[in-house]
């Protein structure tokens, strides 16, 4: 069957509110997105939550669903988000206690996984992304955002899938200077590989 057809039959399921096309995308990405998250998070609890939750904004979002994408695209970005919401509550209660406990010199420190406590993560990105030439933030937008493939993306702007392969080889190694030269190097190794999957 072509790819695009599976895409377009599990997920136009999916928009209808059909359980079975949510419980087959349940369970072929579910340990994906266990180990995905592991990366970042380390308490099996908070990982199930996310997970939890991330499947549930893919069932409250199932109508916006485009049918000719992949859902794990969806899937992973709506997940990356919320590891992003995750930490940001977490630098929020940390503000929070550093408030009532002012008398205490001793700074947090932030090591592994919690440096994402430091990201504004939306600012840094959006600021990465409008180094790019025009074009070249549209390709990447396609890519990251909309969840194309090289394909898609070639055919949509009428050029080569090489060319948008050169395209995205580029902006990443944009970014990737961009952020080691204006942020911390271990956010921007850290942003480049939530945008990589």
């Amino acid at each position: 069957m072509d790819a695009t057809k599976v895409y377009y039959t599990i997920n136009h399921k999916l928009r209808e509110g059909c359980h079975e096309a949510f419980m087959e995308i349940y369970n072929k990405n579910n340990r994906l997105m266990y180990n995905y998250i592991r990366k970042y998070v380390s308490d099996s609890n908070t990982i199930d939550d996310i997970i939890h939750d991330s499947f549930l904004n893919l069932w409250n979002a199932k109508e916006r669903i485009s049918v000719y994408h992949k859902v794990e695209n969806y899937l992973f970005r709506i997940t990356r988000n919320e590891i992003y919401k995750y930490y940001r509550e977490r630098l929020r209660k940390l503000s929070i206690e550093e408030e009532i406990q002012k008398s205490k010199t001793e700074s947090y420190v932030v090591e592994g996984e919690d440096c994402l406590a430091n990201l504004e993560y939306e600012k840094i990105y959006r600021l990465a992304i409008m180094q790019l030439p025009p074009q070249r933030q549209k390709i990447f937008k396609l890519s990251r955002e909309e969840g194309l493939s090289y394909q898609e993306i070639a055919e949509r702007l009428g050029i080569s899938p090489n060319t948008v392969k050169e395209h995205m080889s580029l902006a990443m190694k944009t970014i990737r200077t961009y952020l080691v030269k204006e942020h911390d190097i271990a956010l921007g190794i850290i942003i480049l590989s939530l945008l990589a999957f």
